[in-house]
């Protein structure tokens, strides 16, 4: 903590004065705690000493080309190093009883809509508490189907190294309204900076939210996120995280399933090479009966890369016909990559379905050699196999135009020099 000294918090929380009186409170919570050490069961096997023992300060607000990474058809919100840039962002079209906007423009006490439910507090959602700069805050209204996709745009292009971004969403669907969100996460390779995510949802009855994140950080970046979900009756969400980027990445996904008939699917794929660690860690809360949940994650590790997986399903003692269902499967490239997975199944009555399993193989050799014969060579055979067994996560993402740009940007990535890509191509 010796970085993240009292006095140097209270300068960086001065910058952000405007924010509420109770961000000094959190800041008092978040120097007693201190960061997560390995000795925590939720943090064993991610270290965080190369945050906890560096001085980030907040980055200035950079002109940028955001060209590379506009979706057609969407609403707009970009952020530059943390901040809003109304310039590079577009709302045209929406409806004008959508409240969409940056945070800061907020004329109204959000301070309910900021409260993270204490079992979903961490170290650094605390942290994004005292100091978050900006975010996102929308709210759909009743009965509201919006169109076309929301593209949250992230980008980080430090000037300096050891700059960092608090980032605070707040996100409102109200009964039966629909929404669908892409945020996306960019940054500068060869810059140490860190980015602290939390985001706070809260879907009401009937609505819809389709929820995906792409996050592709410069290689010496540091990516925490925190989202917090609660639903309620006949509610659905659908979420897609995946995650191709980063020196150290780990996201907290929590669901708290509140009113009968509320579902959601989580679906995930991770990427990691050189010595990338990642870490998931999802929670779904089944808190009443009749509510369903599935997730899917996948990872693919090449050289000595190492991945976190650990899904917890809890199925409270009132939860009864409950349906909840947990898939981790893992493809290791190389003998020096490593993963942690870790299923977990909490059930206080018997009247439920609920299986969980998790899986670390590699390439099967017969379809290496299957392949061979058809006249396509080693490597091509291995990066076929490779797209393969990651879009089966791709694919089931609902909306198709982020999901082919997702599937290219994975198929991109998981290239070998042998076909460049080509042999995944449709």
């Amino acid at each position: 903590m010796r970085a993240w000294n009292e006095s140097a918090l209270r300068a960086l929380q001065n910058q952000n004065s405007q924010w509420h009186p109770w961000q000094k409170e959190q800041l008092k919570t978040f120097l007693l705690h201190g960061f997560p050490h390995r000795k925590v069961e939720n943090w064993k096997y991610t270290n965080v000493t190369p945050i906890a023992e560096q001085a980030f300060s907040f980055g200035e607000n950079t002109d940028t080309d955001i060209a590379d990474f506009i979706l057609p058809d969407a609403y707009r919100l970009v952020f530059i190093n943390g901040h809003f840039a109304p310039r590079l962002s577009d709302l045209s079209g929406l409806p004008s009883a959508v409240q969409m906007t940056s945070l800061k423009n907020i004329q109204r006490d959000i301070q309910n809509e900021l409260a993270i439910k204490k079992d979903y507090q961490t170290a650094f959602s605390l942290m994004n508490d005292a100091l978050f700069q900006d975010g996102l805050f929308l709210q759909v209204p009743k009965d509201c189907y919006l169109e076309k996709p929301i593209h949250l745009i992230h980008l980080s292009k430090p000037t300096a190294s050891l700059t960092m971004s608090q980032i605070r969403h707040v996100i409102l669907l109200e009964e039966n309204a629909k929404a669908v969100i892409f945020e996306e996460y960019q940054g500068t390779n060869g810059v140490a900076y860190f980015n602290n995510v939390v985001t706070q949802i809260k879907v009401n009855s009937a609505a819809h939210l389709e929820l995906y994140k792409l996050q592709q950080e410069g290689d010496r970046a540091f990516h925490i996120a925190n989202t917090s979900i609660h639903q309620n009756r006949h509610s659905q969400v659908t979420s897609g995280h995946i995650a191709m980027g980063s020196e150290l990445s780990r996201d907290d996904l929590n669901y708290s399933l509140d009113e009968a008939g509320a579902s959601c699917q989580l679906l995930g794929f991770y990427y990691l090479n050189d010595g990338c660690h990642v870490d998931n860690h999802t929670r779904i809360d089944h808190r009443v009966s009749h509510c369903t949940s599935q997730q899917n994650y996948k990872g693919v590790l090449a050289d000595k890369s190492r991945a976190v997986f650990n899904g917890k399903i809890i199925v409270q003692p009132n939860a009864k016909q409950t349906s909840a269902h947990q898939t981790n499967k893992n493809l290791i490239l190389s003998s020096d990559a490593e993963v942690d997975t870790k299923p977990e199944l909490e059930i206080y009555n018997d009247d439920v379905k609920c299986t969980h399993g998790a899986t670390v193989g590699q390439l099967n050799e017969e379809a290496i050699f299957y392949l061979q014969s058809r006249g396509i060579n080693r490597g091509a055979a291995e990066h076929l196999l490779t797209c393969a067994f990651a879009n089966e996560v791709v694919e089931m993402l609902p909306n198709k135009v982020i999901a082919d740009r997702i599937q290219q940007l994975v198929t991109d990535r998981l290239a070998t020099p042998y076909c460049q890509g080509a042999c995944c191509h449709a």
